[in-house]
């Protein structure tokens, strides 16, 4: 089975998939943006119900579904990690020296590794935002980005032609594909003998970045030879 990667599009004939792309773009922008601004309560029951409706109404797989909620783990690990540091700093900071007690000392580090709840919600507001972001993406080809935009920009402009509409599109397209250049990257080192590690992200991100910009320059030159 093909494995399930960030933010890509998945063929399927649900309700969702024939809404014209210029509707779910401004759907997209309204609902994501929105989403920050819902008390964190609300972001929290929605999450899951979205969850349910992606696996049962649009059929995404577990696994995808999975995928796309990676960056929100990666990010509270990422704050819990950041607040441990913190609570460490803190600690020793109020520590006195000559020390009164050791256990005054040693007391405290237990509290060291609680999470600091003040975060929960803006991860409520991105983990509902990242999941609307999401749902629109897997039922949006990148040619419908594009036909899309090229409506919006056609009525605001009241042209017919769209001269923005591939190079927003390509912007939104670049998500996903960073995702599959990260995903050959890992191939190739795993094929290698490489092992997960900070090595590896230290090695293979100057690489993504070179592969994504050259990926970025030859879209960007083929949306110009288009246009002469």
């Amino acid at each position: 089975m093909e494995k399930a990667q960030f933010f890509h599009y998945k063929t399927q004939e649900t309700f969702l998939h024939k809404v014209p792309a210029w509707i779910k773009i401004l759907l997209i922008i309204t609902l994501a943006a929105a989403a920050f601004y819902l008390p964190a309560k609300i972001c929290l029951a929605a999450y899951p119900i979205l969850i349910l409706f992606s696996i049962f109404a649009l059929h995404f797989r577990p696994s995808e579904v999975w995928a796309d909620a990676k960056p929100i783990i990666a990010y509270i690990f990422l704050l819990y990690f950041a607040t441990i540091l913190l609570n460490l700093a803190n600690h020793f900071s109020q520590i006195v020296y000559p020390v009164s007690s050791w256990s005054e000392v040693y007391g405290g580090m237990s509290r060291i590794f609680i999470p600091n709840l003040t975060y929960l919600p803006l991860l409520a507001h991105l983990s509902l935002s990242l999941e609307i972001t999401s749902i629109f993406y897997r039922t949006t080809s990148h040619g419908q980005f594009k036909d899309g935009f090229a409506t919006i920009e056609s009525f605001i402009t009241r042209k017919d032609q769209a001269t923005l509409s591939d190079t927003l599109a390509l912007a939104l397209s670049f998500i996903p594909r960073i995702s599959t250049f990260w995903e050959r990257l890992n191939r190739a080192w795993l094929s290698r003998g490489g092992r997960d590690s900070i090595f590896k992200a230290l090695s293979l991100f100057p690489k993504l970045f070179h592969v994504a910009m050259r990926e970025g320059y030859e879209k960007s030159l083929a949306i110009q030879n288009r246009s002469l």
